[in-house]
């Protein structure tokens, strides 16, 4: 593991942040004095620090992900009301109950594990409830460890943070996006004040001048309070810079509106498969805004906000790496170009998909040479 001098030379001293930040219990302090729900059979799992998804798919039917891996457990519920019990304790604290005419629900468990619930008749065998619990908080200097990234991208991210590039963090399901959205989180400097909008919590509470702002869904009373309302009220709370935990609808049109007027150094994720569909997606959500904004205008905001698109994935062995670090550098002909910083190469010959291999530097002027006219070096 690097010592934080190597992490962190050429970066201005006031900018400078405290790294053991990132490596704070958070999830154990959210839910210290506040016991998890008793859920039976379902507890040995939730107290399993390597499970992070439960997915009760039905009766006798229950999987796990564990160190990256779906698992199919031998537990079984004895009989349809054990698991109906489960349903009604995870869903007793919002108020909510599952009926025929009203047969999904979401929660969220006192630690910020997301819980959604699908029942009859939508599915066929009784409940099916899935479980993601709350991610494990990760520091850049545990990514370098398991090999998520190494320690030049290390370096370079964190003077893209400390420079403040704004950062798209893209992947499928299941990647760790908001994960590494948390590390580069404790990166930024503790004077500075965020704002992060989520639909379920998942981003802790790490920095001093944090806000954190949630949506308010149908079913708990008054007005529904999107994440649209969120971003538009979040620059009126004089951020330094505006988190959104994941843009999923026409909320990344603020959102970009936003990197684009002053809030420089602000991320979001988004789920694709490579950092070129990330932006296909991103032009997709902004014109679900129905402003009728012509697609070259969209593009050029996009170039002018973003630069830079983190691509994760997850391998076959459960290994989760960045495997590509792209600098957006602007437009041509209307289309988006993109210039890799970093990329994982496989060291096995004809598999690109095995997590055996090595990351590679691209020498790339734009990014750098925007972080070197603020005085920072980018690349050790």
């Amino acid at each position: 593991m690097p010592s934080k001098k190597n992490l962190r030379d050429g970066i201005p001293e006031e900018e400078k942040t405290d790294p053991n930040l990132a490596t704070q219990p958070v999830a154990a302090a959210i839910s210290r004095g506040i016991p998890l729900p008793d859920l039976g059979l379902l507890n040995p799992l939730l107290q399993d620090g390597e499970v992070t998804e439960i997915m009760v798919n039905d009766l006798r039917n229950i999987a796990i992900e564990k160190r990256g891996q779906i698992i199919v457990t031998p537990i079984r519920f004895k009989s349809i009301d054990e698991l109906n019990r489960v349903v009604r304790i995870l869903l007793d604290p919002i108020g909510k109950a599952i009926t025929p005419e009203s047969p999904l629900a979401m929660s969220t468990l006192p630690d910020g594990s997301r819980v959604h619930i699908a029942a009859p008749p939508v599915t066929e065998y009784g409940p099916c409830i899935t479980i993601r619990k709350f991610p494990r908080r990760y520091s850049v200097e545990n990514f370098i460890s398991n090999g998520t990234l190494d320690q030049r991208m290390a370096y370079f991210l964190n003077a893209c943070i400390v420079g403040k590039q704004n950062i798209l963090i893209s992947g499928g399901t299941g990647t760790g996006k908001t994960t590494v959205l948390n590390a580069l989180l404790a990166l930024v400097p503790p004077h500075e004040r965020i704002i992060t909008i989520e639909d379920t919590a998942e981003i802790p509470l790490i920095l001093p001048n944090q806000v954190k702002m949630m949506t308010k869904p149908r079913g708990l009373g008054g007005e529904v309070v999107n994440a649209c309302e969120l971003v538009l009220n979040a620059l009126r709370m004089r951020p330094d810079r505006i988190i959104v935990g994941e843009c999923r609808g026409p909320e990344a049109l603020d959102m970009i509106q936003a990197m684009n007027t002053g809030h420089q150094g602000s991320m979001t994720t988004i789920h694709a498969n490579s950092p070129r569909d990330a932006l296909f997606r991103l032009e997709t959500l902004m014109m679900s805004a129905g402003l009728e904004i012509p697609l070259p205008a969209i593009r050029r905001q996009i170039a002018n906000a973003v630069q830079l698109i983190l691509q994760i994935r997850r391998f076959k062995s459960g290994a989760r790496k960045i495997v590509s670090i792209q600098e957006v550098t602007g437009t041509e002909q209307d289309t988006l170009l993109l210039q890799e910083v970093f990329s994982f190469e496989s060291k096995i010959a004809n598999d690109p998909y095995s997590d055996q291999g090595q990351f590679r530097f691209n020498v790339s002027a734009k990014v750098i040479e925007n972080l070197r006219a603020q005085g920072i070096k980018a690349v050790p």
